[in-house]
């Protein structure tokens, strides 16, 4: 193999491994808060998150996160009566429910990712400058390559 097709097979192969264990570790932080300060699942958990984000039916989130209509209706189910999530009917049609969170649970998600982006500062801080500078130009490369394309 020449130097170019070494050096790509190295970029791929570093992009591979360390990518997922950085982004298993940021999601394993923010999921264990979520689910201790709610006591709540994981898949109530992953609901609540997808209704932050901005889906507000059952079967958007369904689909997102590949899993059946029944099973997000039942993660709702429990949502509301924590009195973390609300649902109200859409005028259109009496079988469709919008979903939103409540103040509280948008507050502790908030707090969550507040908490999540201080542990990550945390981090990042113990770097030099010039590398939390490679850092940055790296991830605005990666987004270029795999978001922006």
């Amino acid at each position: 193999m020449n130097e170019p097709e070494t050096t790509l097979e190295f970029a791929v192969d570093s992009l591979l491994e360390v990518l997922p264990s950085v982004w298993d570790r940021i999601r394993s932080n923010f999921r264990a808060a979520g689910t201790s300060k709610f006591g709540i699942t994981l898949e109530q958990f992953h609901t609540l998150r997808h209704i932050y984000k901005g889906c507000c039916y059952t079967g958007d989130i369904a689909e997102k996160r590949q899993v059946s209509c029944s099973a997000v209706s039942q993660a709702v189910d429990v949502l509301v009566t924590k009195g973390l999530v609300t649902r109200a009917q859409e005028s259109g049609d009496r079988r469709q429910f919008r979903l939103e969170l409540t103040p509280y649970a948008r507050r502790v998600l908030d707090e969550n990712y507040m908490e999540n982006r201080a542990l990550i500062k945390q981090k990042i801080a113990r770097l030099s400058r010039e590398q939390r500078a490679i850092v940055v130009q790296s991830m605005e490369i990666l987004k270029a390559v795999f978001i922006s394309a």
